[in-house]
């Protein structure tokens, strides 16, 4: 099974440059604590990304990117794409930090009776 926690995105550039800046762009992001692996695409202006999100979130990894000088594509959809990845990496990452909960307890802390605890024999 693969691992949850291990993410791949495509961020789409307006455009990579020469050899020598796809080189420094690898290396630079390379260096990054919990990037797994990196793919420059010249002909479509791409960077395919692997990095593992207990260590790293996207918007790190896309900060850093511009700080390499790279310009992000300003296309509607791109630009939703880079909010979504952001926007669901914080949700699971909440959701890894989350407290064990029952599925009988209520936000007011009142136990429920539930079936399913019921017939699995779990106390209440």
């Amino acid at each position: 099974m693969k691992d949850p926690t291990v993410k791949k995105r495509k961020v789409a550039i307006k455009s990579v440059g020469q050899v020598s800046d796809i080189n420094r762009i690898e290396e630079s992001l390379r260096r990054i604590n919990g990037m797994i692996s990196i793919d420059v695409d010249v002909q479509k202006n791409v960077l395919r990304l692997e990095y593992d999100l207990r260590k790293i979130k996207f918007e790190v990894i896309e900060k850093s990117i511009i700080e390499l000088g790279l310009k992000l594509s300003q296309k509607f959809l791109q630009r939703c794409k880079r909010g979504m990845a952001k926007f669901t990496e914080q949700n699971e990452l909440d959701n890894l930090n989350a407290p064990m909960s029952s599925c009988c307890d209520d936000p007011k802390g009142n136990v429920r009776d539930c079936n399913i605890c019921i017939t699995q024999g779990k106390n209440l």
